[in-house]
């Protein structure tokens, strides 16, 4: 398939301009086979108005009101959804510069957020936006045991003129990530400094939600007192805020694990302090179905290709997202994390890859749209097309998992972002 250079989607970037204002306001695309990933039939002819970058109605059949620009694919699907990258926040050219994944200053920068390094003029966003991806999850890096704050973005692309990052923020913080397996251990051991091992990772990760809780308790005793002595108001601390809002359940934990072990580790740390807990990378996951089952713990799963680098990613199968999501795992797929140009994998061929291993094409799509949304806790805005939703669409000129279709065009929030020569 051939796809325009990074180069080229900057420069169509100016030919598109002239059609936000045209395609800005009532759009009807028409669709030969339309997955609105609902409760209703799904492959059926059907369209999809919007208005004002929102859907307003959804019917089957092909006649469109007048007044509508009109849009034709042959296959449509909501906008996907990657659940967990570094896109924005770590660049294309992969030098120092556009490289603020990973705060490699201490195991703990929980008060860290991937929205103050979120880049919204990085040209990945539009390079992945080209292939339907239009909201993501960007994520901190897997460097530090307690990594930072994630956040949901959309995928607009570098612009002349904006959008700024507050403008593309779906919810400016996510989630807490934590990590377990080789990164941490490997880069803080070259440094002579901890954790040189697995078991002192945990010890971290549960040290900082200790902290956590004993300042949470300050404020509480604080709060209900009569705060006449203003000395002995707490000091604030950004660190352990951060952490207090997953183990108050305002944002889930993410868990990075590779390993079976790693997986058992952060379920026990999820239970111990009863966090909300979502695993990611999972590996391994194929193995442990039945205590990640247990454990309530939804899967970001990915990404499907992961090469066999390290001992931890010895075992991974094509199949992983399949056998997690035929043992009833909630399952969304993800790209995670390259350092290679051009830094991010495409979530449309790694859903493609599960689909062909056993996650079946409505699969691979539930788990690129409204799975993945309602994990992410998203789904009242993207993940189907339903009236009342962001317009989100992604059309296409055949199956969106062959390899030979193309992506024809993406609307994001109702204006056209890409459309292929």
């Amino acid at each position: 398939m051939t796809r325009p250079s990074l180069r080229c989607v900057l420069l169509s970037v100016v030919v598109l301009a002239s059609s936000h204002t045209v395609l800005a306001q009532k759009i009807a695309v028409v669709a030969d086979k339309l997955y609105t990933i609902t409760s209703e039939a799904q492959g059926q002819p059907g369209v999809i108005l919007i208005e004002n970058g929102k859907i307003t109605a959804v019917h089957m059949g092909s006649n469109v009101p007048a007044g509508y620009t009109v849009m034709h694919a042959v296959y449509v699907t909501p906008g996907l959804i990657d659940a967990k990258t570094t896109a924005g926040i770590s660049g294309a050219y992969n030098i120092p510069a556009d490289q603020d994944q990973d705060e490699q200053s201490e195991p703990n920068t929980a008060d860290v957020r991937a929205l103050d390094s979120f880049n919204p003029r990085e040209m990945l966003l539009e390079y992945i936006n080209t292939y339907g991806i239009t909201t993501i999850q960007a994520a901190p890096g897997i460097t530090n045991p307690i990594a930072g704050q994630a956040g949901i973005f959309k995928t607009v692309g570098p612009k002349t003129v904006g959008p700024t990052v507050d403008q593309l923020a779906v919810k400016p913080v996510s989630a807490i990530v934590f990590n377990l397996g080789e990164s941490p251990k490997e880069f803080y051991g070259k440094k002579d400094k901890a954790p040189t091992t697995r078991m002192m990772t945990a010890a971290i990760i549960r040290e900082g939600l200790l902290n956590a809780q004993a300042y949470q308790k300050k404020w509480a005793d604080w709060n209900a007192s009569e705060k006449k002595d203003p000395t002995k108001q707490p000091s604030r601390d950004l660190k352990l805020e951060a952490i207090s809002l997953a183990l108050r359940g305002d944002v889930p934990a993410i868990f990075n694990a590779y390993r079976a072990d790693d997986i058992d580790t952060a379920i026990r740390l999820a239970q111990e302090f009863k966090l909300k807990l979502i695993l990611s990378s999972v590996t391994e996951g194929y193995l442990e179905t039945q205590v990640i089952k247990q454990s309530g713990a939804a899967a970001l799963v990915g990404p499907t290709l992961q090469r066999l680098e390290s001992i931890e990613t010895s075992n991974a199968s094509l199949e992983d997202a399949a056998i997690l999501a035929q043992a009833g795992i909630a399952v969304a797929l993800m790209t995670g994390f390259e350092n290679y140009v051009p830094k991010n994998r495409v979530l449309l061929f790694e859903a493609g890859v599960a689909a062909g291993n056993g996650l079946g094409f409505e699969g691979a799509l539930r788990a690129s749209t409204i799975d993945a949304a309602e994990i992410l806790g998203i789904a009242d805005r993207v993940g189907s097309l339903e009236a009342g939703k962001d317009a989100d669409v992604v059309l296409y000129d055949g199956d969106p998992f062959e390899y030979t279709s193309h992506v024809t065009a993406v609307v994001v929030n109702g204006k056209l972002s890409y459309q292929r020569e």
